[in-house]
């Protein structure tokens, strides 16, 4: 950040303190979208999100008084954002780690959930973008985890915060931080061995590939072998969530895994054939 930019900054803060709500609202247009990316990655669930995002909202105008630099902006904003996030997921019943498994018998088996599906991948305009869907999985698999270790992966290693600047957003300590990061690299790490076919290839999850075959408008080229979890994340940080393609699609999947996991619906043991090679 440059020395005008930095001023600029600042005077905005002085007058949204002062109660400008336009100053509010210049200070947001540079820093909400990785706002709503901390809770997007946390929490994926489209209208859960957006709610979140609100709220965060409304909670960084009423505590702006007491914002006294001692980091910047983005950051104070992002770190509301995390909490807000983490209160809701400690609500929540972490979902299984085959919660994507179990949502695609459940749609070989319904054929309402398995139409509106396809209907998504027939639209003209939709396009399969396996990175996209790598971002997807991994938020979907974190739901998985508990609330403090999700939100130590998400924040240290996609948002790229430091340790300190994570710890101080979930009001840790640095050590116990590093503890649930520590757990959250381990447990993603079995599962994504156990779960995804992309990993290894004793995972039974093949949506990448199933999808990009289901798809009219799919990527054309071939989907990657992914050598662990930093390969993964380095793949995810690529991903800008205010552009992504494959919205529509991922925004269905949440809704419904959402709904499958919180009825405890459907089998974790693979049933289907989706995307599975020939053998």
């Amino acid at each position: 950040m440059d020395n005008l930019e930095e001023h600029n900054i600042n005077e905005l803060i002085t007058r949204a303190k002062a109660n400008d709500r336009a100053a509010f609202e210049n200070l947001l247009r540079q820093s909400s979208s990785r706002l709503k990316a901390v809770i997007k990655r946390m929490v994926g669930h489209p209208e859960d999100t957006e709610e979140l995002y609100q709220e965060s909202l409304l909670k960084a105008w009423k505590s702006l008084p007491g914002f006294r630099g001692d980091a910047e902006f983005t950051t104070w904003l992002c770190a509301i954002g995390a909490r807000t996030a983490l209160d809701f997921l400690r609500k929540q019943k972490a979902w299984r780690e085959q919660a994507q498994i179990a949502y695609g018998n459940e749609c070989a088996k319904d054929p309402e959930l398995g139409s509106e599906v396809q209907a998504t991948l027939s639209d003209p305009d939709f396009i399969f973008d396996v990175h996209e869907h790598i971002a997807y999985c991994f938020a979907c698999v974190g739901r998985s985890l508990p609330p403090e270790q999700q939100a130590a992966l998400v924040l240290r290693e996609v948002l790229e915060l430091s340790a300190k600047e994570a710890s101080d957003a979930l009001q840790l300590t640095e050590s116990v931080f590093k503890h649930h990061l520590s757990a959250a690299r381990k447990q993603m790490t079995t599962i994504f061995e156990n779960l995804c076919s992309l990993v290894n290839k004793r995972g039974v999850c093949y949506q990448c590939k199933g999808l990009r075959m289901a798809s009219s408008q799919g990527r054309h080229d071939e989907i990657e072998q992914i050598d662990g979890l930093d390969q993964r994340i380095k793949i995810i940080k690529t991903v800008n969530l205010d552009e992504t393609v494959s919205t529509k699609l991922h925004d269905l999947f949440w809704l419904r895994t959402a709904q499958l996991e919180k009825e405890g619906r459907g089998s974790c043991e693979q049933e289907t054939d989706c995307g599975r090679a020939p053998s």
